[in-house]
């Protein structure tokens, strides 16, 4: 089936750019989703739908379905993205081929510009709420503070992951070398990730874990800022079965 200027090959689970000549065998979710997307094209396909599939699987999570939907969208391109629409409140839609105006495109440059700068502007607030940049009367801005700790780790495709720590203290910063490890080895255990960089922190009363991923997929930037609360004894905050959900491997 042709999608723009890809070509979906079912049996080969693979879209083809025919311009470029790229070549995407999808993963499960992304084949999944696009399935059902072109089994239903023209109609609006409801997430569970979407997450549930053909069933021999485990389900996907909403933020498998909401990431797959988003690299589909980038391998189609900027001209061709809108054929996969996103109904408020039901689903997603794939519309039938057709290929976005100058005008329209000009209007998509222009939202994905204000979507960068407010993820911009979202990275400094978090990065303000964790303590990185200390604030100077005297100075609009500081230098970031040393992090705590620097790691390493290859996935089993041999890319690089890094795994930063930023403590507000030099003092009882177990708990957050415990949670960085816990990272380290989830992403040791990754074929494939789009995310290089992982930068944690914990709340001064240590209730909350700051997480911020940075990474790069189909030659643009992507960033993801997560919190999570944990209030029990002992805190775990993160686990095997979180680390699915968040789809931190491709």
């Amino acid at each position: 089936m042709q999608l723009g200027h890809c070509r979906f090959d079912i049996d080969k689970q693979e879209l083809v750019n025919t311009l470029t000549g790229d070549v995407w065998h999808l993963p499960r979710a992304e084949f999944q989703v696009l399935c059902l997307l072109i089994d239903y094209q023209g109609k609006v396909v409801a997430k569970p739908l979407l997450k549930k599939g053909d069933g021999e699987q485990a389900p996907l999570s909403d933020s498998s379905v909401t990431r797959a939907v988003f690299t589909l969208r980038s391998f189609l391109g900027p001209q061709y993205e809108s054929l996969i629409e996103t109904v408020k409140g039901q689903g997603y839609l794939l519309r039938h081929h057709r290929c976005r105006k100058d005008k329209d495109l000009g209007s998509s440059r222009n939202r994905a510009t204000v979507k960068l700068l407010a993820g911009v502007i979202l990275t400094v607030l978090v990065i303000f709420s964790c303590g990185w940049i200390a604030y100077d009367s005297t100075r609009l801005s500081a230098p970031l503070p040393t992090p705590l700790q620097t790691n390493k780790v290859k996935t089993i495709s041999g890319n690089t992951v890094k795994v930063i720590l930023y403590s507000h203290s030099k003092t009882n910063n177990g708990l957050l070398t415990e949670i960085g490890q816990t990272m380290l080895q989830s992403f040791s255990q990754c074929k494939l990730t789009s995310w290089k960089n992982v930068y944690l922190s914990l709340s001064h009363d240590k209730q909350v874990l700051n997480v911020t991923l940075r990474g790069e997929q189909f030659g643009q930037s992507i960033i993801r800022n997560l919190k999570i609360s944990d209030l029990r004894q002992p805190k775990q905050f993160i686990n095997q079965q979180w680390l699915q959900g968040v789809d931190i491997c491709d």
